[in-house]
């Protein structure tokens, strides 16, 4: 108990501030299906590294829609992302659930590039794999 209570007057008075994102985004699973999604995250500053750059863990999860055969579900993420000025680079992953198609859950794991403008606006690219096809993403979110 004490090392924690140590640990939590180490730590720098806005590092336990969590923050919330919300997202928007649409792309294209080669499964021949285009995909939309909308998504709402929490992070936490895991530490500071220099004056510009910091690694961040997040946890996003939301609904998407597949236009082809009206497929619905939620796509449930864990986020490790790198930010290095308004520059980030992010590891995504975690299962995504299907609800109208044979196989319920699938598993996902990409690749994430972004820009943030400002604290609050980010746009990204992700380039991943949704079982059992490729998927490539565009978003654009708002931070709180």
């Amino acid at each position: 108990m004490r090392a924690l209570a140590l640990m939590l007057c180490l730590v720098a008075p806005g590092a336990l501030a969590i923050g919330v994102e919300v997202d928007v985004g649409g792309g294209y699973w080669f499964t021949g299906t285009p995909q939309f999604q909308g998504r709402l995250g929490v992070h936490q500053q895991l530490t500071k590294i220099g004056d510009s750059s910091r690694l961040v863990l997040g946890l996003n999860a939301g609904v998407f829609w597949n236009t082809a055969g009206t497929r619905i579900g939620i796509p449930v993420d864990l986020t490790l992302a790198l930010h290095v000025s308004r520059v980030f680079f992010a590891v995504v992953g975690g299962p995504w659930f299907h609800f109208n198609d044979g196989d319920v859950l699938r598993a996902h794991l990409g690749g994430e590039f972004g820009v943030t403008f400002g604290r609050i606006f980010s746009v990204s690219i992700e380039a991943g794999w949704l079982q059992p096809a490729p998927l490539l993403l565009g978003r654009f979110g708002v931070r709180f």
